[in-house]
């Protein structure tokens, strides 16, 4: 019995100092503007994925700063580069996650920010965070905007491109994209352009079919993909080749998945 005060006593400060929601939302929102990367990028995702909203500002801030910077280091002489804040995999990583935040968010108040950063950034992998971002927050204005990198030499940000507008969930996005199906080399890619396609035009059997064919590349992404686009939009004229791909899938998740696509196509119609 001498126990209980002691373990009440120990127990009181985490009692007292428990945070509110409010009060944590708050803090992450000021660490993600914080000066410590480390603690940055801990709370930048935290916030993108607790969704939390007060974390939007501190985050456009910190991705414009965080890009002025960079672009200041590839102005100066080669002799001073060595001293100035370099785009290094650190700061890439950061303008990333801030990018990918504010889609998560689904931040209107950050679409000036990445519309005026787009243009500028070098990297790929934030170019593609920045284009997933503006189809997650979904302004219609921007279908011109991402349109363009559907053309792009990266098979990734034609992908990226193609699942932003797919996002957007418009009719004029998915007819931007049914374009450029035909011409797309990428089997991964042109899965992720039928998907979109498919959206808004879903009832067109030849856009089904064209997909279905995707299940017997040599890619094995563009296969899953392909199995669970088709699981989705349960269209009857591409049961052969899903029952096709069956027999002759090796792999056990993809096998896995065309199986799904089989049931859910069979029970639909």
């Amino acid at each position: 019995m001498k126990l209980l005060p002691l373990l009440i006593v120990t127990s009181l400060p985490g009692v007292l100092y428990a945070e509110t929601a409010a009060q944590y939302h708050n803090r992450k929102a000021f660490e993600a503007g914080y000066d410590s990367e480390d603690r940055q990028l801990n709370a930048i995702r935290e916030c993108a994925v607790s969704r939390i909203q007060t974390c939007i500002y501190p985050i456009i801030e910190h991705l414009k700063n965080n890009q002025d910077e960079t672009l200041r280091a590839q102005k100066m002489p080669t002799s001073l580069v060595e001293y100035a804040k370099k785009d290094n995999p650190r700061n890439i990583l950061l303008r990333r996650e801030s990018a990918n935040a504010l889609g998560r968010l689904k931040a209107l108040e950050g679409r000036d920010t990445l519309l005026a950063l787009l243009p500028k950034e070098q990297d790929l992998s934030v170019k593609a965070a920045i284009v997933r971002a503006l189809g997650l927050i979904g302004n219609k204005n921007d279908i011109k905007t991402i349109s363009p990198y559907l053309n792009d030499k990266e098979p990734m940000l034609r992908r990226i491109a193609a699942r932003a507008l797919y996002n957007m969930n418009d009719k004029s996005a998915s007819t931007e994209v049914a374009g450029k199906v035909a011409g797309e080399k990428d089997d991964l890619t042109r899965a992720e352009m039928l998907n979109t396609v498919l959206q808004h035009e879903g009832g067109k059997v030849e856009h089904a079919i064209a997909l279905a064919k995707i299940l017997f590349s040599p890619d094995r992404a563009a296969r899953m993909r392909t199995a669970e686009v088709l699981a989705a939009y349960k269209n009857k004229e591409t049961l052969s080749d899903l029952e096709r791909a069956l027999r002759l899938e090796t792999d056990l998740p993809v096998r896995s998945a065309i199986a799904a696509a089989i049931q859910a196509t069979s029970f639909a119609n």
